[in-house]
């Protein structure tokens, strides 16, 4: 995991009007894993879908929301599997 604030550059939020708490977690998971491009290779997907995602442009598949969830999770826990 990098500095937050080096990996904020690297994702996008959406504006107020396109946030969802989708979008909102991915960003978090984002952040979490050092931008974009680390996130898509955890998730299995494109860069492309995840920064469309990001920036709410189109609505986030539930099998990555939850894969994100688990991200945020996992880091608030301190990375222990319970």
């Amino acid at each position: 995991m990098r500095d937050l604030s080096a990996a904020a550059r690297e994702c996008p939020l959406a504006p107020p009007q396109h946030a969802s708490v989708q979008s909102r977690t991915l960003h978090r998971a984002c952040l979490i894993v050092g931008g974009a491009e680390a996130l898509a290779k955890q998730l299995e997907v494109s860069t492309a879908d995840v920064e469309r995602w990001l920036r709410g442009e189109e609505p986030v598949p539930e099998r990555v929301f939850l894969h994100a969830v688990e991200i945020v999770l996992l880091h608030a826990s301190g990375g222990r599997k319970n």
